[in-house]
């Protein structure tokens, strides 16, 4: 009759591969290499995050209002660009991370950056000074003239 394996019973110690797989349990272990998997980390998180704006539409007899909220952002960093058919948005996110120890030595330091763009098309056409925008509470708002003609159903 066959036995089954069974791994030895003292934890392993006496074991070929014991030595080896405890210098690569200490190697990923170590500070630097720590790190490197942190900043790893970090940049795939930052590199696959949603890059999405979302856009809210309100549309009233009066005028249209495009809502973007933006709660994370401030008011400079974010800039719209005139275009005939709609508004560029361009979010523009700039800081800079230090790490340091204990005693205020900065052992990292690094620039992160990060660009989000969409373009946000008119219903119809509208004039440059026609557009008024506003930034309130992490919420921007555009507002257009409403040039729709609605009819009153009787």
């Amino acid at each position: 009759m066959k036995e089954s394996f069974q791994p030895p019973a003292n934890g392993g110690g006496n074991h070929p591969f014991h030595h080896l797989r405890k210098m690569m349990n200490q190697w990923f272990d170590e500070r630097p290499l720590q790190k490197l998997f942190e900043t790893l980390d970090d940049y795939f998180v930052q590199t696959f995050a949603a890059a999405y704006i979302p856009i809210e539409v309100k549309e009233t007899k009066h005028d249209y209002q495009i809502i973007v909220r933006l709660p994370d952002v401030k008011r400079e960093q974010i800039s719209l660009q005139w275009q005939e058919d709609g508004l560029q948005l361009i979010i523009d996110h700039h800081e800079m991370i230090e790490s340091s120890d204990n005693n205020g030595h900065v052992y990292e330091r690094r620039h992160a950056r990060r660009r989000l763009a969409r373009l946000i098309p008119f219903p119809y056409p509208v004039a440059e000074h026609e557009v008024k925008a506003s930034f309130q509470n992490g919420t921007l708002t555009i507002q257009l003239p409403q040039k729709r003609k609605y009819i009153d159903i009787d």
